[in-house]
């Protein structure tokens, strides 16, 4: 099995950031009370961290140049989609969202069965890679934006 070399670090990191979540929205801002939007952004933040650390990257690589399909690729392709579809995102991500939640499925169905068709499997995991990226682009300037900051632009 191809593993990540960052895929555990940044997964604990995505569930510590889960289980701050709640400190977060309890601390508030500056004038101990919770903002709406403060639970927003945390949830935000934690699911583009999950999708980002999901390793897209070494699934569309190991089937598409090694042609070997990870055993775990249907999972997270399931899981990656179970996030996009149940997360709150804000009105200015939703319906990227739920595109990348079909990508998501799209990519799960090619990889279905003992055996599947590398072909399908390649071209869906190097589509679900892509448009996580530039979800996660997106994603990301709307946080920069929601904490008055510059983002660092476009990288990969």
């Amino acid at each position: 099995m191809l593993r990540n070399r960052f895929g555990w670090p940044a997964l604990l990191g995505a569930a510590i950031l889960l289980l701050a979540i709640p400190l977060a929205a309890a601390c508030g801002g500056d004038d101990g009370e919770a903002h709406a939007d403060d639970a927003g952004v945390a949830s935000v933040v934690s699911a583009v961290a999950f999708l980002d650390g999901l390793g897209l990257h070494a699934i569309d690589d190991s089937i598409n140049k090694d042609q070997k399909v990870p055993a775990d690729a249907r999972a997270k392709a399931l899981k990656a989609q179970a996030v996009a579809k149940t997360t709150p995102w804000p009105a200015e991500l939703k319906p990227k969202a739920d595109a990348l939640a079909a990508i998501f499925g799209e990519m799960a169905a090619a990889l279905e069965g003992d055996s599947p068709d590398l072909a399908k499997a390649g071209a869906a995991a190097k589509k679900a890679h892509d448009a996580e990226h530039e979800f996660a682009d997106a994603a990301w300037a709307w946080v920069f934006e929601q904490a008055g900051i510059e983002g660092p632009g476009h990288g990969h």
